[in-house]
């Protein structure tokens, strides 16, 4: 035994306590309230900065973590072409794909003879095989696979809902899987509720609910729990909220053990999950940063557990071809194993206090919402008596608020957009459209679909409506308000006609009017700016009635003397940034 393992690590330090920890935390804040490095999440609950020994909580009931930490690298192939589809398949295994995923774009392509056609080539039982899409007769599908011998051992699964699968064809399902032991045949798909935007807690229990009433139905038709339990497979959406995303699954499996231990199952009975990273946070127009979304997806997904992680083209091809978008993204998977070895440490994150007492937040808050749910029937019927699209409505537009008032940055979007390529602007209306399409969740459509419309306008025109910011007095504090202006009208894809200082003279209107701005934003770093501001709106008014004059900073106490000298509005941060751009838009001609 080294010296090193006989004694603590760092034991020359003296422990340091919840209290005093808070206590020099205050003291370093100086004039910043300690409230305001809490946290209070999505799901309604406050974490803090800092946790240890006695202020945390330990999230208890999950099963044992797995010797190692191998997750299957996954490739979705959509089925239109079945040789195509097998093409694809063949060439994926070159980033060392270990599951594949055919997703059947038409029902009619979902036979015994084409998926025949579809493995031509690939060693069936040494890679993990889904089916999804559209599939009309999951029953029809597992007798099929049941008939090839290749697939006996094979640990894939159906990933297409097997909800319709009732009227005594359960038992038929469960005989078809018996000589596919380790093959998923009742998915649990939570991927329409994260698209709507549930929060982290409401997909754990609508995951609990829907395994549950699964469970119901099939034990009412016969089948033991544990044999349901073991034909699972849940799918969930991981996000970019690092840590939330990592505490997620955590706290999703400990429930999962506490739901089927009242089911009656055995302990060592567990679902197997199923990670895709989220496309609702995919930027369209600057898809680079899509990338680095991913890999932090990814890393959340790998760390905190999942068995099998898909990870999609980060970009649809509209602005990166399809076949480097896909490369790259298969990448994450092997820079993620080979050169930063997350596979070389099983529940890296078990241990952690401000993780585990994340996870059992997360576990508290999506086990009320599942009794919530339960005590109304079920899932099936609190979807149809509308509560559960009432709750997540409602989250879903408290994340699209702070997006809005870019309380949450998405850079890209909401922050530093990315000016358009020349492939992106021979490509606006489909572009347009394909914002268009974007789930009701998606975080970044509102803001991708300004910057668009500004740039069919300028197709349409030949240019945009510009933005003149001038400055005046202390140039340390007008220069960050120009900042600040700066960004936010390049969210809304105005042009910045340029940055001046405003010296107050005769030159003053010369300078602001000399590219013919539409917008003019006044960044006046005084003491009491109402004086400067006032005379600058006058006479910039008097030149140009047309001119919308925006002042960068909160109104004051009475602002009516600036409105009546011709100002049009205030930006400063917290402001609606959607809602001012949308007007601007309006005002300035945009359509």
């Amino acid at each position: 035994m080294t010296l090193l393992s006989q004694k603590q690590l760092f034991q020359e330090f003296p422990p340091v306590g919840w209290n005093e920890w808070k206590a020099q935390a205050t003291v370093d804040l100086r004039q910043t309230p300690f409230e305001r490095i809490r946290w209070t999440t999505p799901d309604g609950f406050t974490i803090e900065p800092w946790y240890g020994p006695g202020n945390s909580v330990t999230l208890q009931g999950g099963p044992e973590p797995e010797p190692g930490n191998i997750w299957r690298n996954c490739r979705r192939i959509a089925v239109s072409d079945i040789h195509q589809a097998n093409r694809s398949a063949l060439e994926s295994f070159s980033q060392d794909v270990t599951a594949l995923e055919f997703s059947f774009s038409d029902p009619g392509l979902c036979t015994g003879e084409n998926i025949t056609l579809l493995l031509q080539g690939i060693a069936v039982p040494a890679v993990a095989i889904y089916f999804s899409g559209l599939i009309d007769d999951p029953l029809l599908l597992m007798e099929a696979l049941a008939a090839m011998p290749e697939f006996s051992g094979n640990t894939g699964g159906i990933l297409a809902s097997t909800a319709h699968v009732t009227d005594g064809k359960e038992q038929a399902l469960c005989n078809a899987a018996r000589s596919m032991p380790e093959f998923r045949f009742l998915p649990v798909d939570t991927l329409p509720w994260h698209a709507q935007g549930a929060t982290a807690s409401q997909e754990i229990a609508l995951a609990l609910a829907a395994a549950s009433d699964t469970i119901h139905r099939f034990t009412e038709a016969g089948i033991e729990t544990d044999r349901v339990a073991a034909g699972m497979e849940i799918i969930m959406a991981a996000g970019s909220s690092h840590f939330t995303e990592l505490a997620k699954p955590r706290a999703l499996r400990a429930l999962l053990a506490a739901l089927l231990n009242a089911w009656g199952a055995r302990e060592n009975t567990m679902p197997r999950l199923f990670a895709r990273t989220s496309a609702l946070n995919r930027s369209t127009l600057d898809p680079f940063t899509n990338v680095l979304r991913q890999t932090t997806e990814a890393v959340s997904a790998i760390l905190g557990g999942y068995r099998t992680l898909q990870i999609d083209a980060f970009d649809n091809g509209l602005s990166v071809p399809e076949e480097s978008a896909g490369r790259i993204s298969g990448n994450i998977h092997l820079i993620l194993r080979e050169e930063s070895f997350l596979h070389r440490v099983a529940d890296p994150a078990a241990g952690s206090h401000y993780i585990e007492t994340l996870g059992a937040e997360l576990a508290r808050a999506a086990w009320s919402f599942f009794l919530e749910i339960e005590a109304a029937g079920g899932l099936a019927a609190a979807l149809q008596s509308g509560a559960i699209g009432r709750a997540i409505a409602e989250s879903g537009a408290a994340r699209k608020k702070n997006l809005q008032n870019r309380r949450k940055t998405l850079i890209g979007v909401n922050r530093y957009p990315w000016p358009l390529t020349p492939v992106q602007e021979r490509n606006i209306d489909t572009l347009l459209q394909a914002v268009e399409a974007e789930p009701p969740g998606s975080q970044t459509a509102a803001f991708e679909r300004l910057r668009l419309k500004a740039e069919r306008h300028r197709s349409i025109t030949g240019g945009v409506p510009s933005v003149f910011i001038g400055l005046s007095g202390d140039p340390a504090i007008s220069f960050r308000q120009a900042a600040f202006a700066e960004d936010f009208f390049r969210c809304g894809g105005f042009d910045i006609a340029g940055t001046a200082m405003l010296d107050g003279g005769e030159d003053t209107c010369r300078t602001a009017l000399l590219h013919s701005p539409a917008i003019v934003v006044l960044c006046v770093a005084e003491k009491d700016p109402a004086a400067t501001t006032e005379a600058i709106c006058r006479a910039l008014s008097e030149r140009q009635p047309s001119l919308i004059t925006v002042f960068a900073g909160k109104p004051p106490e009475n602002p009516e003397k600036l409105l009546q000298a011709g100002l049009d509005s205030f930006i400063y941060t917290g402001v609606d940034v959607l809602a001012m751009l949308q007007s601007y838009h309006t005002k300035t001609g945009i359509q």
